[in-house]
């Protein structure tokens, strides 16, 4: 685990050509303002695509939005800098973002608590969710007034299902909603446009400026393509997550119920493959195939044999979980399609009522 503020680097091989947009974007970027990216969400994940869009060329400025006083605190604790540990153990610090904080139920630039002036209200243009799935829609809420259909938000978490709650709490009129990128962190960063046009697509600043960075490792896909790869890292968090938490075990312990892994695999297989948005996806059933989810599965946790995973210190330290919208995700739509899902719908009431306990 890291504290706000300081995080590790994530970076793997690179899947990408680099697209018209991004070019435009390096010739362009003299000519014109520089753009403003607001980061919401300070642990690991979003602390390391601020630092890591610090380093494209011609950067943007980086706003961090401390969305609660203990991230204040914890930015003023780490000297007023994000950190970041790379794999070569070299820590690289920053101090060039800017910071608002919410107070009294505005958001107010600087980073003192006595900063006064008025509060901040402009359009937000560019925005990186980072908060735990849980946590989404109320964390926009309070950016509610500042979001516009002009808006780009880049969703970087764990999990599926958030942007339908933030749809049906905060823009329930799809004219009144922000564009949407989707993201996957998982041995790579993996973008994809969900909801705009291919003209959208190659105009938007974040969809260019992500992949300049040699350390996010980022590249642009399609909707589609991008949900298949969400789907395949939900089926290997919807095995992990709850049983390392329930048995409060490091990974490798998953390798001592085969019967189990099985099981829910089948499961989350029999939802993958009827899913209306994929049917006209070639080779669907093979990727989703049971036998095909449990070599990626058996592979991650080799890899990962001695990690803790997230649910595991969440349920430790009484927190909420994600498990909503991770075996809850495959739970909701099994419901929707008609297809049992006993193992998950278990998974979700154990760790919801050990989290309440």
């Amino acid at each position: 685990m890291h504290a706000p503020f300081t995080t590790r680097c994530r970076t793997a091989l690179l899947r990408c050509n680099m697209p018209g947009s991004v070019r435009r974007l390096t010739n362009d970027a003299r000519k014109s303002p520089r753009p403003r990216v607001h980061v919401l969400g300070l642990g690991s994940i979003g602390t390391f695509a601020a630092h890591s869009l610090s380093e494209i060329p011609h950067p943007p400025s980086v706003t961090l939005l401390c969305h609660r006083p203990s991230l204040l605190d914890a930015y003023r604790d780490n000297g007023s800098q994000i950190s970041l540990e790379t794999r070569e153990g070299q820590q690289v610090d920053y101090k060039g973002h800017d910071l608002e904080v919410f107070r009294d139920g505005h958001w107010y630039s600087g980073a003192a608590p006595t900063d006064t002036g008025a509060p901040e209200t402009s359009p937000i243009e560019n925005l990186i969710v980072a908060v735990k799935a849980t946590q989404t829609a109320s964390a926009l809420e309070r950016l509610r007034n500042r979001l516009t259909p002009q808006s780009t938000i880049l969703f970087l978490q764990n999990g599926c299902g958030m942007i339908d709650r933030v749809n049906a709490q905060l823009f329930p009129h799809p004219t009144e909603r922000p564009k949407y990128i989707v993201g996957v962190i998982s041995q790579a960063s993996l973008f994809a446009n969900h909801s705009t046009s291919q003209e959208t697509l190659q105009q938007n600043y974040l969809l260019g400026a992500l992949p300049l960075s040699p350390r996010l490792n980022a590249t642009a896909y399609s909707y589609t393509d991008v949900f298949q790869i969400q789907l395949e890292k939900l089926a290997v968090n919807a095995f992990c997550n709850p049983l390392c938490a329930l048995n409060d075990a490091e990974n490798g312990f998953l390798f001592t119920i085969p019967e189990m892994r099985r099981a829910i695999l089948e499961e989350i297989s029999t939802v993958a493959c009827a899913l209306p948005e994929l049917q006209h996806v070639e080779n669907l059933k093979e990727r989703f195939a049971v036998d095909k989810l449990e070599t990626t599965v058996n592979a991650i946790i080799q890899k990962t044999f001695h990690t803790t995973c997230s649910m595991v210190w969440d349920l430790r330290a009484g927190r909420e979980t994600e498990v909503e919208f991770i075996n809850g995700y495959w739970v909701k739509r099994g419901r929707e399609l008609g297809v049992p899902t006993p193992i998950n719908v278990e998974l979700v009431e154990k760790v919801t009522r050990r989290n309440q306990s």
